[in-house]
């Protein structure tokens, strides 16, 4: 049911009388004019048929009236039921009653009757309370039920109980109801027997906790009032958050409430279609954190998140604009020297993060945002393996996510050359330089490494060298480098350098000089 209603209260007295004394002289006349119209269409005749319409109007009328407050019953009753409160300010005198002012602008006309002589009703139609809390419809004070003695449910929503009376009143001043929109009815008295008029009897609004509805039965209904209530996000949640592609981000909320309005916090979430997103229950229903998933390929979108609380709702829509990031090397290669070995690398974001601290003492990744770089330092590698470590970049905002993971490589010095027994070429293994003889040939010089020699090894010639190759590769367990030169006709001697590398670290190098 929903809250944003209004309800005018009319107390009409004049009205009231009026109607009643217009019945009584009703209920005293006969209903033998229609025949002394039928024998001859005198003035009088034509005056009382004038009546006799008029007074059945105003039967009409009443009926409908009657029907009204029936309707409105049913509304307040669906109010109660649903928990709903309504606000006692909103309550405001008018000429006619009061008027009360709800959120939708939607009003409920309530007219006061008043009691006859005898204390009986015109309409004896109520509503009361069974052990099951809920209200009922009665007539007479009787719970009205169905033919399989069914209770008739007021203000419920749920079809054949949920069913509102119907009045009519017949060509003889009797007053007939349905439940079933006049497929059957029962007759509930005559216009003579009953001189009072109206559904609900008075109204107190001097608690300012709750509204007192009195019925012409005796029933009294409370209606609890709201106070001054204000409810909106806070907290972490802001209105644009930074999301990659393919990036999950969980994003803390809380909500913040004025006053009470004695109903619990449900807080729903949803998208536009490009995002996905859930709730995940906190402490309190007040806090708790949504979940959201973006795309693979990153895309503008957004979310709404939608706080509820009786009849108030706050909402909060959340924006998503890309992470940036200043393209780096995934890869980083320290190089063994004689102390520390540094190596900087170029890293601007439009967000706040963290470098993780790799395993071990060797490395070290400190982060420079203000200059946009990040730079490791390792000690030197006296071991024979080549050390590797995984650096992870996360946002402050994320950590579990991994925005870049960097691969830093450290090199060691630990080879071991010789030539071959068979070469006629002279090596010396201390400068590692090998002389070649002005016709040139082939060398032959055995690597010893104790990484996998399947893979990681490499020989280059620097440029300028076009007259030298070389060729690496492995051989029962151990590297072969072959050495080419052509002959030299120059007559002048030349050099150049084989660089031996390893991912591309510099592992060492091999000096050819030729005559």
């Amino acid at each position: 049911m929903n809250l944003e209603k209004r309800i005018l209260i009319f107390v009409d007295t004049d009205y009231l009388s009026h109607m009643r004394q217009l019945l009584k002289v009703w209920a005293l006349s006969t209903l033998t004019v229609i025949p002394l119209l039928l024998s001859g269409c005198t003035d009088m005749a034509k005056t009382e048929l004038d009546e006799t319409h008029a007074k059945l109007k105003a039967l009409q009328e009443l009926a409908a009236s009657v029907n009204n407050d029936l309707t409105t019953l049913n509304e307040i009753i669906a109010i109660l039921d649903d928990s709903h409160t309504i606000d006692p300010a909103s309550f405001v005198q008018t000429d006619d009653g009061y008027e009360v002012s709800f959120r939708d602008g939607k009003k409920i006309y309530l007219h006061f009757g008043v009691d006859g002589v005898d204390g009986e009703t015109l309409i004896p139609i109520g509503v009361k309370n069974d052990e099951d809390g809920l209200y009922y419809w009665t007539v007479n004070g009787d719970f009205l039920r169905n033919a399989d003695s069914t209770l008739m449910r007021a203000g419920a929503t749920d079809g054949k109980n949920g069913n509102i009376p119907k009045t009519m009143i017949d060509e003889k001043g009797v007053w007939r109801l349905s439940m079933d929109n006049w497929e059957t009815y029962i007759e509930i008295g005559t216009v003579e027997e009953m001189d009072g008029v109206g559904v609900f009897s008075g109204i107190d609004l001097s608690d300012p906790t709750k509204v007192a509805l009195t019925l012409m039965n005796g029933t009294v209904l409370e209606i609890p009032c709201q106070t001054s209530f204000k409810m909106s996000f806070d907290g972490p949640v802001q209105d644009t958050e930074l999301i990659a592609g393919g990036e999950s981000l969980s994003i803390p909320y809380e909500i913040v409430k004025e006053g009470d309005s004695g109903q619990p916090v449900v807080v729903t979430s949803g998208t536009d279609g490009t995002y996905l997103s859930w709730i995940e229950a906190g402490p309190s229903p007040e806090k708790g954190v949504v979940h959201v998933q973006a795309p693979e390929e990153f895309s503008e979108g957004y979310i709404l998140l939608t706080a509820t609380c009786g009849g108030y709702s706050a909402i909060k829509m959340i924006s998503f604009q890309e992470r940036t990031v200043t393209p780096a090397k995934s890869m980083i290669v320290v190089r063994l020297g004689n102390g520390e070995s540094t190596s900087a690398v170029e890293y601007g974001t439009n967000f706040d993060y963290t470098v993780s601290q790799p395993d071990g003492d060797w490395l070290q990744a400190v982060s420079d945002p203000s200059a946009g770089s990040i730079t490791f330092t390792a000690t030197p590698n006296t071991g024979n393996t080549v050390r590797t470590c995984t650096v992870t970049v996360s946002p402050k905002d994320n950590p579990d996510y991994a925005c870049t993971t960097f691969l830093v490589l450290q090199a060691t010095k630990q080879l071991t050359f010789d030539i071959d027994p068979e070469c006629p070429f002279a090596f010396d293994s201390g400068s590692k330089t090998l002389d070649i003889p002005a016709e040139g040939g082939d060398a032959d010089i055995w690597i010893t490494y104790e990484n996998d020699p399947e893979k990681g090894l490499e020989a280059t010639v620097p440029e300028g060298a076009e007259w030298a190759s070389a060729e690496l590769s492995a051989v029962d367990g151990f590297y072969r480098l072959r050495i080419h030169a052509d002959a030299n006709e120059s007559g002048e001697s030349r050099k150049a350098k084989i660089q031996i590398t390893y991912n591309e670290a510099i592992m060492g190098e091999i000096t050819i000089k030729q005559r």
